[in-house]
Parts: structure tokens; sequence; C-alpha cells
């Protein structure tokens, strides 16, 4: 969700990178807002849709990692980027936590040690899940492009053949046993296959030479199967009484059928193409807000709050469900992406600036090594 850092930036992918943090919030709409039954015990038309619609926003996690990994494998690593990275997420860690107790909406408890640390210390205590491995990610970047660079095509693909065989496919196809490696995808490890399989997209692009429309209809396809398979083994269930437990299995970052649609949907938004210098600068915008709108709407005081302000839990029995699902996330994005862009001039004003750019001339021997351009 983090920006790459390019100068030139591809509309496409940023359109990408928008759309997938809609899907986010949909998700977050759907999971925090109550909206999802148990699997097992949909009943109504919107359950189903409900379920559906998780089917086909789970990709967004992928994708954005993909987008990184993409970028990230042509740019270099610097500290610079590393610490505006960090102090992103401390400040509205700090701020939103702050604004809270200082105005006493903070949920009784919110002033205890625990509680505290995971303010204070949002990369360390991973208040942010994405945001902690995704700095983690950047931070050995360097070595993976080493490693990536040094690969020929053949030795890529047998690598992210293992990787995707030990994160994906062992625990898609035989969930009932110990996975050697399973934290569904939300995990460093998961994150480190991603990027691997970016930076083939990447490297080889003769390799996704298929009409673009081809990918959408593998994202549609994978993402459908995700839902149907849930279904499938809820009528072995009701005949044989097991396996019922595994519906929702594919739910997972990790799942095969789910990285599968992610790659489709990437690949086939590298093949878009927008004409127009002010269509472009508006996506650039707003795709450079993105990962503000994950950190305020995800804050730990806020995560479970605006579904209520927004009032979901009451909407989702209603046949206007959808409406209010799509209003409710634009409203949120929108409102967040603004407050986010007004952070990001305010940053500017110091990042910017010749003397915090000095800072780190210091550490200029240091980038060179871990890029290897010593």
């Amino acid at each position: 969700m983090a920006g790459t850092g390019v100068k030139s930036r591809q509309s496409n992918m940023e359109l990408l990178r928008v759309v997938a943090m809609l899907m986010i919030i949909t998700l977050h709409y759907l999971d925090k807002g109550n909206v999802l039954p148990e699997f097992a015990e949909m009943s109504t038309a919107n359950h189903y849709i409900a379920w559906l619609l998780e089917s086909f926003c789970y990709v967004a996690v992928n994708i954005y990692v993909l987008i990184s990994g993409y970028f990230l494998t042509t740019s270099k690593f610097t500290f610079k980027k590393l610490v505006v990275l960090w102090g992103q997420i401390l400040f509205y860690s700090w701020a939103i936590g702050g604004i809270f107790l200082l105005t006493g909406m903070a949920e009784e408890g919110a002033t205890s040690l625990y509680e505290l640390i995971f303010v204070a210390l949002p990369v360390t205590a991973g208040h942010y899940w994405f945001a902690t491995i995704y700095v983690l990610l950047f931070a050995v970047s360097p070595f993976l492009n080493a490693a990536i660079e040094k690969m020929n095509k053949q030795q890529h693909r047998v690598c992210i053949v293992v990787l995707v065989t030990i994160f994906s496919l062992w625990n898609t196809i035989l969930p009932m046993t110990i996975p050697l490696a399973d934290g569904e995808g939300m995990d460093i490890a998961w994150f480190v296959c991603l990027y691997v399989i970016a930076a083939y997209l990447r490297k080889y692009p003769e390799d996704r030479k298929r009409k673009g429309y081809l990918y959408v209809l593998g994202y549609v396809l994978c993402s459908a199967l995700v839902f149907g398979a849930g279904l499938a083994l809820l009528w072995v269930n009701s005949v044989t009484g097991k396996l019922g437990g595994y519906a929702t299995n594919w739910y997972a970052y990790n799942s095969l059928p789910v990285l599968l649609g992610s790659v489709c949907l990437f690949v086939a938004f590298t093949k878009m193409e927008i004409k127009g210098g002010g269509v472009s600068k508006v996506i650039n915008t707003l795709a450079g807000a993105t990962f503000g709108v994950y950190l305020i709407h995800e804050h730990r005081n806020l995560r479970y709050l605006w579904q209520q302000w927004l009032g979901v839990e009451q909407n989702a029995t209603q046949p206007w469900m959808i409406l209010h699902l799509i209003g409710s996330v634009l409203l949120v994005f929108v409102v967040c992406a603004i407050v986010e862009l007004v952070r990001k001039w305010l940053f500017s004003l110091i990042t910017e600036r010749k003397w915090f750019c000095k800072i780190f001339e210091r550490f200029a021997k240091i980038e060179s090594k871990m890029n290897g351009d010593a």
C-alpha cells in the first residue's frame, strides 16, 4: 500500500492500487460490520451476496504486495524512504490515538500498558499487521533484489514453484494437516513469495502476452471458485457430516485460487492503457493516498467504529444493502484520502527540505552496499 518511490508513475498500476484499496475497505465493511454470518449459516440473499463479494475482494492484499514488488525490484533502498514510511505510520497511530484519549472517546482499558504500547510502537508492536510486514519487506528488498538478479529464468521459475508449494499449495490441498508455514498470508514469508512472483512478471514480460480479457476472466473464475468450493464443502458436509469446517479454508490470502486470481487481475491491469493527462493526474493523486486511507480506517480506535457510525449492521438485512455498501466504501475512501493528502503536504514541508535530505547523506555508503552498487 505504501508508495514505491518511483518517479514515473504508471497510471494503470496506480488505478489498480485504488481499486485494491476499495476492496480492502469492502472486506472491513463486511467482516467488521457484522455483515457476514458464519458460512454454514447463510440463509438470505444478502448473506450469499456478502460472501460472494468477500471472495472477489480477497485478492486485494496480494495485489498491493505484487505492485510493491513490481516496482521495488527496480528501485533502490534508502533510509530516507524507510524513515518517511515509518513516520507516516507513527503519525496516524499517535494522532488518532491521542485524539481519542483527549476527547474521552477511547474505550475502557485504552490507557493500559498493553494498549499504549500498540499505539506508541505501531510497527514493532503490530498495530497494523500489513504495515509491520511491509516495513520488513522493504528492509530486506535490496537483498531479495540481489538474489533475483543472479537467477536465470529457469531458476526463477523453480524458486516460485518451491515457494508456492510450501506457502500456498500445501494448505490449499491438505488443510487437515499441519502446514510447513501458514499465517494465512499475513506473514513475511508470504510477502516474500509474492515479491518473487512480481519480480518475475516484471523481468519476463514475454510470459504475459495473452489478451487482457483472458486474465480478467481468470480472476473472475478463481474468485467464484473460492465461494463455490465453500458451497460444495457444505453440501458434502450435509451428506457425510464431514469437511464442513473447511468451507472457508480458501478464504485466505495464501490459498492457491486467491493467489492465481490476484496474479490474473494484476497482469490484466499491466495491459491497460490510460490516456489523458488529467485523468492520470487524478488517479495518481488518489493512489498516492491509499496507504494513508488504510492507516486511518484501520486504526485500533476506528477499525470497528466507523461501521457503527455508518449503520452497517442495521442496513445489512435491507434490500438496499449493496447501495449502502458502495456509498459507505466510497465515503470512507474519500474522507480518508483527503486527510492523507493534507498530511502529505504538511510532511513535505519537512521531508523535501535540504537539511532533512542531508541527514541521510551519511548513510550513502551503507545504502550502496545494500543495493549492490559498491
